[in-house]
């Protein structure tokens, strides 16, 4: 007899920001919340900028420069090790670009269908 499987509601979104950003000639460097905009001179063949979010989001959106950025990866993130997902994170390549303004956006899963922002300037 198979055991009987539950769950609960997928929890909102709460949080959502860059977290770090990659390039050729910058290199790795790790953002903060409350950053406007990176330190380091980035650019190169390569660009990509991580996002962070925790909780569940339904339309992830990500530009730079107004261009459409293109999401090549998205990573699980369990907080605690209880094996339920408690955010993502999520790799876009905006590969192209020397610099300029990454702009972020996500919509909530459900109540309260809540949308976040957050946006950083590239140098």
């Amino acid at each position: 007899m198979a055991s009987e499987a539950s769950a609960g509601p997928a929890p909102a979104l709460t949080s959502l920001h860059v977290v770090k950003v990659e390039s050729e000639l910058g290199g790795v460097e790790y953002v903060s919340p409350n950053n406007l905009s990176t330190i380091k001179d980035h650019g190169g063949s390569y660009l990509y900028i991580y996002t962070r979010e925790m909780g569940y989001g339904h339309l992830p959106f990500a530009k730079m420069n107004g261009e459409k950025a293109k999401e090549v990866s998205s990573t699980m993130i369990d907080v605690n090790g209880d094996r339920i997902i408690d955010g993502w994170e999520r790799k876009w390549d905006v590969s192209g670009n020397q610099s300029g303004r990454f702009e972020y956006e996500n919509t909530s899963t459900n109540y309260p269908w809540n949308k976040m922002y957050t946006a950083l300037n590239i140098k």
